[in-house]
């Protein structure tokens, strides 16, 4: 199968997380507003530099599947360290004291490994799912 280079809705997708992180820079900070910005972030760039990298290259299946779940491993990863950037920035960006206790970071970096995982179960459904309907 050739892995597509364009992502559908993928503008549409960026625009709707612009308007996101529009209204939660304005917002006080809750832990799961910045968990959600952080995925969303995580995801939208692991779904644009897979397509840019190996868009229109033929792939096996299993090549798919192997690569959307690396991508899934690596993006799920990402998704706590980003999260706990979000936090810093959002503590900066309202300068009145901390806006997250240690416990609430100590519980985000728990969530870590919960994270890897989910990124490479949800990398290797996407690859089945985009090998289950190309086939003919």
């Amino acid at each position: 199968m050739t892995f597509p280079r364009q992502i559908p809705y993928l503008r549409l997708l960026v625009l709707l997380w612009g308007a996101y992180a529009a209204v939660w820079l304005a917002l006080e900070g809750a832990p799961g507003r910045e968990l959600l910005l952080a995925a969303w972030t995580v995801g939208l760039a692991a779904l644009a530099g897979t397509a840019r990298a190996v868009g229109e290259r033929r792939l096996s299946a299993g090549q798919v599947v192997a690569l959307t779940g690396v991508v899934g491993l690596v993006a799920g990863a990402a998704v706590v360290p980003a999260t706990l950037v979000a936090m810093a920035l959002k503590t900066g960006l309202h300068a009145h004291g901390p806006e997250y206790t240690a416990a609430q970071l100590a519980a985000m970096w728990a969530q870590w490994p919960l994270w890897l995982v989910a990124g490479g179960v949800a990398g290797v459904g996407l690859g089945l799912l985009l090998v289950g309907l190309r086939r003919p």
